[in-house]
């Protein structure tokens, strides 16, 4: 077990205050904050930053420590520390020591100050380097778990990771099934123009609502994708071409009654046509631009077998 020993009252005090005052989080901000506060109470005479990987740089804890450090990391880069003995180590202006956590380092914490206080300053690295670590960790798993997640969480709609994933799959059993399916890609191009004026509630709101319009018009079997910003892309399985088309000016109706500015464009692509995924997706976004290039909204472009490319406008106002 470690002693402390070496510390002085006053020192042992600061250290014992600086740890209870420190929680286990997963908020960056907030462990910066409480870091910045901790040490401006506990920890007189001491500079300290942490030193992340891009984008983040370097993050003062300590309001001289952006001067301190300044030479020392324009010298170096963070990353050519990551696979470097961890512990305490001496530097130019003071000391370092690797932010770690479940064997991976995610950065450094930079401390100096008085030499006389080695013992004091290497206790504190420890005690600020622990939960720094541990919270780059839950961020970094929260992250993956976030990109693996299978839905968008502004609309409820998959996300497009997980579409590919799933979609690879389907393909390889429509293969062996012989089935029929259809895709659809949909775009919203007076919303996706207009949305640069709106505030960013009012855009948001208003994108949800076609997530559940997306909903509320697809078959629990279909698949509702949001696909590229303000894109959508729609999987019909054991579905015609044709039929696809008719749930498709459903869905435009709905946007069109929903906000005017929601005027879809859509291209669609059949298995009768191809099973490749990547040729499926690439068929319907040509057709897509085929749609988009007859200057009218609410158009839909498709393929029927022995009828060739044909295009659907709907008419019907709001």
């Amino acid at each position: 077990m470690e002693t402390l020993a070496p510390l002085s009252q006053a020192d042992l005090q600061n250290l014992v205050a600086v740890a209870t005052r420190i929680p286990p989080t997963t908020n960056w901000e907030f462990l910066k904050t409480t870091l910045q506060d901790v040490l401006a109470t506990n920890a007189p005479g001491v500079d300290a930053a942490l030193w992340l990987p891009s984008p983040d740089g370097l993050v003062p804890l300590t309001p001289g420590a952006e001067s301190v450090f300044a030479a020392f990391i324009s010298d170096h880069e963070v990353e050519d520390y990551a696979k470097e003995p961890g512990e305490f180590t001496m530097i130019p202006p003071g000391y370092r020591q690797a932010i770690v956590a479940n064997r991976q380092t995610f950065g450094q914490l930079l401390i100096a100050g008085d030499r006389s206080r080695e013992d004091f300053l290497r206790h504190l690295s420890g005690v600020i380097a622990t939960p720094a670590g541990l919270s780059a960790l839950a961020v970094q798993l929260g992250d993956e778990v976030s990109k693996r997640t299978s839905t968008d969480k502004l609309t409820g709609l998959w996300n497009r990771q997980y579409f590919n994933e799933r979609f690879r799959e389907e393909c390889e059993r429509l293969v062996r099934s012989k089935e029929t399916g259809a895709v659809a890609i949909v775009s919203l191009d007076n919303f996706s123009a207009l949305a640069r004026t709106m505030a960013p509630e009012e855009q948001n709101a208003l994108f949800a609502q076609v997530g559940q319009a997306v909903r509320q018009v697809i078959r629990q079997t279909d698949w509702g994708v949001r696909w590229d910003n303000f894109d959508l892309l729609f999987y019909f399985p054991s579905t015609s071409a044709e039929a696809a088309v008719e749930v498709l000016k459903r869905f435009t109706r709905k946007m069109v009654s929903t906000s005017p500015i929601l005027e879809p464009i859509s291209g669609v692509s059949s298995t009768v046509e191809t099973t490749s995924p990547r040729a499926l997706i690439q068929l319907a976004t040509r057709r897509l631009d085929l749609a988009r290039k007859d200057g009218n909204r609410r158009v839909i472009c498709f393929a029927t077998p022995g009828g060739g490319l044909q295009f659907y406008r709907e008419e019907t106002e709001a």
